[in-house]
């Protein structure tokens, strides 16, 4: 039987806010690489969110709804399972104030009170369907999958491929990918997978000690909170730096460092990535995306 609770964490910004954008405007001299409006848009469907936690997932112990400070008006704020985080509470001062979200979720693990066990969801990331605790977390471990590429092809997309290049190369500088192989070859090699990514975990062994790059997936990821730890121990100069920068630059770390800790480590039991969930782009139509949230489960 599962003995360990799991929380959800999501973090929002209402981009709208005349004082957010105040304070904003003051930092504005900053190095900004990227501070487009799309990173800071509310898309009005975070009551959606809330409610289909409520439908789909009743068995969650905790809420960290992180965020600079506003809230949105029809927030119950007295549901015990709700805890309102600010920036200012967990993030430490010297970073503060932040307009990048890397920061946000680079020290998630210090926020009060958050579980060994906890899930992060961006507010455009929705369940949607009923979702028992083993779709996140299975014998302990945080479900997920490996599917070694090279870290630049067709999908990467510029702004983000710096990013990962630091994040595979800090994974590389403590973990080798031959030992990660031979110690936990099942999770290389697993059934779950297809044919083709299970090829490709054996053929980019020609790396031999180096991963050459990691399959990303834009959906809830489940952590370790000790994971964050860890790697905060081991890079504490890499994640002080990419916490200081207050908007967006090539030369941060995203939450995926964590995620690839926990995969070279064989930290994670292994599941397909379609279990994971879909991904739906918005587009100019968005019939796809009515349908899955209109498709009764």
């Amino acid at each position: 039987m599962r003995d360990y609770k799991i929380d959800f964490v999501i973090a929002w910004v209402d981009g709208s806010d005349p004082e957010w954008r105040k304070e904003k405007s003051i930092y504005s001299g900053e190095p900004d690489y990227d501070s487009r409006e799309i990173r800071y848009r509310d898309m009005d469907i975070l009551k959606y969110w809330f409610r289909a936690v409520e439908t789909y997932a009743p068995w969650v112990n905790k809420v960290h709804f992180v965020t600079w400070g506003h809230l949105p008006p029809w927030l119950d704020t007295n549901c015990e399972k709700l805890h309102i985080v600010n920036h200012k509470e967990y993030i430490p001062e010297k970073y503060l104030p932040t307009f990048n979200s890397r920061p946000i979720e680079l020290n998630l693990h210090r926020i009060e009170g958050l579980s060994e066990h906890f899930v992060y969801f961006n507010d455009d990331m929705m369940l949607n369907r009923p979702i028992k605790p083993e779709h996140f977390f299975k014998n302990g471990l945080p479900c997920d999958f490996i599917h070694i590429r090279n870290l630049y092809d067709s999908n990467t997309r510029e702004d983000c491929a710096h990013v990962n290049i630091n994040e595979v190369w800090t994974t590389n500088n403590h973990c080798s990918y031959i030992k990660s192989f031979l110690r936990h070859p099942l999770k290389y090699v697993n059934f779950k997978y297809p044919i083709k990514n299970i090829l490709k975990n054996i053929i980019k062994l020609e790396n031999f000690n180096v991963f050459p790059g990691f399959t990303n997936h834009h959906m809830a990821s489940a952590y370790l909170k000790s994971t964050f730890e860890e790697v905060w121990k081991k890079d504490s100069e890499l994640l002080d730096f990419a916490s200081s920068n207050k908007f967006r630059t090539p030369y941060d770390v995203s939450q995926s460092i964590f995620r690839y800790r926990q995969l070279a480590t064989g930290k994670f039991h292994p599941v397909t990535k379609v279990s994971r969930g879909k991904f739906i782009g918005l587009s100019d139509d968005n019939s796809v995306l009515v349908r899955e949230l209109l498709t009764p489960r």
